[in-house]
């Protein structure tokens, strides 16, 4: 990941990022960094049960999973466990009378770190369906704000219409003309009408809403958490109560269990030709894509093969690797970055890049596994290229540190190669032959 981060490309709004998070849009033909795509949500779905949310029952449920919980220890997901528990049985005063069979419960447990449902004294159930958690009293009154603010904006729209008919009322009666006599007037009153008295807006709800005020004096703090002794584990850890910031959770034992947040799967389009960079499958349970344009495939992956000492007396040579992910040999050409660019103020070094082309062999997934198979076929000044293997090539540069610079060397250049479109025509009869456009990505490596 190190050697990811020293090598960045940069993106077409001018933003340096690793290969790795990069995409390659076909269409525009040029990169693309998540800044630049306009992301949209598929679907909802729970990392642990797989279930796919709508996403009505997502915005109800806060995007939350309710058959799910986590550990509010470790947030670790928990598990249904079983017991066997007797039964009480007591008689018509209530005492306790004996025990009768037994019969099985569910409690939730982490299986992580072991912390269980009734470490909390919460009961156990005789069903596993339904949800685990009880409603928090707080959505109540989360409910009834958001309830107070609805209806005070339809006050302000019913105020507002109004004001506009008093205002036209006024301004018609000045020329000698009638309201009534325009068309869609009754429409216009009947609609201020049905807004007040269809069940829209209730006066009494705004009126009968009691607001919050802030106080400026605090609970004091229990004297006994000075005086009584305690142990570690019987307190909260900060995480914890980070996670549970409405239920101002101190006591290790106060600690309750929450529904596991919802996941998304979200499709990538490109902004500039509206084109699908990144869709994946529907079904939870697929880590597979529709579409999955990443720079990756497309893009020649630089990597650096071996860090050496560059100082400013001398240059130095510094090894570097040229990866192929096409399934076509590839010439490629390093070329200066021409002068105006944004990227030349952060350089810090000097670098003497090869004057002939590098041929990167086509990428062959069947001949991975040969170490045998060596490509000869090609003409490599010995100076330059230091060996192959497969579709990747070793190569030298010579780097030195500019004069009156500090920190650590950073240099640039442009990548020059011909990215063919192998898009299959839609008709087999009508071969479409495969376009070459000309890519020129800037490059930024640390040594």
């Amino acid at each position: 990941m190190s050697s990811e981060c020293e090598v960045n490309y940069v993106c077409s709004c001018g933003k340096s990022m690793p290969l790795i998070y990069l995409f390659f849009c076909k269409y525009c033909v040029t990169l693309r960094c998540p800044r630049c795509l306009s992301h949209e949500v598929d679907s909802y779905y729970c990392p642990h049960c797989l279930e796919n949310i709508p996403s009505t029952d997502a915005k109800s449920t806060k995007n939350r999973c309710l058959s799910c919980l986590e550990c509010p220890n470790c947030t670790n997901f928990l598990q249904v466990r079983s017991a066997q528990v007797p039964t009480v049985r007591r008689d018509g005063g209530g005492k306790l009378k004996g025990f009768g069979s037994f019969k099985k419960v569910y409690y939730q447990q982490c299986s992580f770190c072991f912390w269980t449902t009734r470490d909390i004294n919460q009961p156990d159930r005789e069903s596993t369906s339904g949800p685990w958690v009880d409603t928090p009293p707080e959505d109540a009154w989360m409910s009834s704000v958001i309830n107070y603010w609805r209806h005070l904006m339809q006050k302000e729209k019913v105020e507002m219409e109004k004001r506009k008919r008093q205002r036209r009322g006024s301004l018609l009666g000045s020329l000698g003309i009638s309201d009534k006599l325009l068309p869609f007037s009754k429409l216009r009153g009947t609609f201020s009408m049905n807004l007040a008295g269809s069940g829209q807006f209730d006066e009494n709800i705004v009126k009968s809403f009691v607001k919050v005020e802030a106080s400026e004096e605090t609970e004091p703090a229990d004297e006994s958490l000075y005086t009584a002794p305690g142990e570690a584990y019987d307190y909260a850890t900060i995480p914890s109560r980070i996670n549970q910031p409405c239920d101002s959770v101190y006591k290790s034992t106060d600690l309750k269990a929450r529904c596991t947040h919802l996941m998304v799967k979200r499709s990538q389009r490109c902004r500039e030709c509206e084109h699908n960079l990144s869709k994946p499958e529907f079904n939870p349970a697929s880590i597979k894509f529709k579409i999955h344009q990443i720079a990756l495939r497309f893009v020649p992956r630089f990597h650096i093969v071996k860090k050496v000492e560059i100082t400013d007396d001398a240059f130095t040579k510094v090894q570097l690797s040229l990866t192929n992910p096409a399934e076509h040999n590839l010439p490629v050409q390093l070329v200066p970055i021409p002068e105006g660019h944004p990227v030349l103020k952060t350089l810090t070094g000097e670098v003497v890049l090869p004057g002939k082309e590098i041929v990167l062999a086509a990428r062959d997934d069947t001949t991975q596994f040969d170490p045998e198979n060596q490509s000869s076929e090609f003409d490599d000044d010995p100076e330059v290229v230091i060996s192959r293997r497969l579709n990747k090539v070793t190569f030298t540069v010579k780097v030195k540190k500019m004069e009156g610079s500090e920190g650590p060397v950073r240099i640039g250049f442009v990548l020059r190669y011909k990215y063919k479109n192998l898009t299959p025509s839609i008709r087999p009869e009508e071969p479409k032959e495969a376009e070459e456009v000309l890519v020129e990505p800037v490059l930024t490596i640390v040594l």
